[in-house]
């Protein structure tokens, strides 16, 4: 069954139903299974609800089953490729978010056209890179979690750096932007589908295309 924190984040249980996410009660975790391209499942990762886990760092973490710690290397896959590859292809567009839960909110948001996946983190790996070159997609957009208050800031100047030298892995191949917030539509932390369809359009409307060096 759905867990109800997923629910009040606005997050369909259509969506968690195609996405095969769950709740595991004895461990108190939403499940949430991953896929390669083809479909086979590689890794089951669990979304902590135990607040001694969250504050110790482990709200994502592997779940293990009789012993065994279901992992993959999550640098190796997109999440949600294998539900979307179709609709980045028809579309021509991806867009690259850190995690799983908002590749859910643009399911429930777009349904059959949803171009997005998470890389899991906050790197775009070189394996990844080679996945995104095989799509055939024109356009690239980067929607890492806002990690600044204050876009004027040297915080946001350090972190938007960061961002630049990942877009920079792509744009020899791709128009790449960045979803930027400069207007103090999300919170820090956010990511950019966290605060619902009409903003993360805004962000999308207002991208920064980023150059190659």
């Amino acid at each position: 069954h759905p867990h109800e924190l997923w629910l009040n984040e606005g997050i369909s249980e259509e969506s968690m139903r195609k996405y095969q996410i769950s709740y595991w009660g004895k461990e108190n975790k939403i499940i949430i299974p991953h896929r390669d391209i083809n479909g086979r499942l590689i890794g089951v990762r669990g979304r902590s609800l135990n607040s001694d886990e969250v504050a110790a760092g482990y709200k994502y973490m592997p779940i293990k089953v009789e012993g065994v710690e279901l992992k993959h290397k999550l640098g190796s896959n997109l999440y949600g490729l294998c539900q979307n590859e179709e609709a980045i292809r028809r579309i021509g567009k991806i867009v690259l978010f850190e995690s799983e839960k908002s590749v859910l909110l643009c399911d429930t948001y777009y349904h059959q056209n949803n171009f997005s996946v998470a890389v899991c983190g906050s790197n775009i790996t070189d394996t990844q890179c080679r996945l995104i070159r095989s799509l055939g997609v024109n356009e690239v957009m980067i929607g890492f979690d806002k990690e600044y208050e204050d876009a004027n800031s040297r915080l946001a100047e350090v972190y938007g750096n960061k961002l630049i030298n990942l877009a920079n892995k792509l744009t020899s191949y791709f128009t790449v932007y960045l979803l930027w917030d400069e207007e103090g539509l999300l919170d820090r932390k956010d990511s950019p589908a966290d605060k619902g369809k009409e903003v993360l359009e805004k962000l999308m409307k207002s991208k920064i295309e980023i150059k190659t060096k």
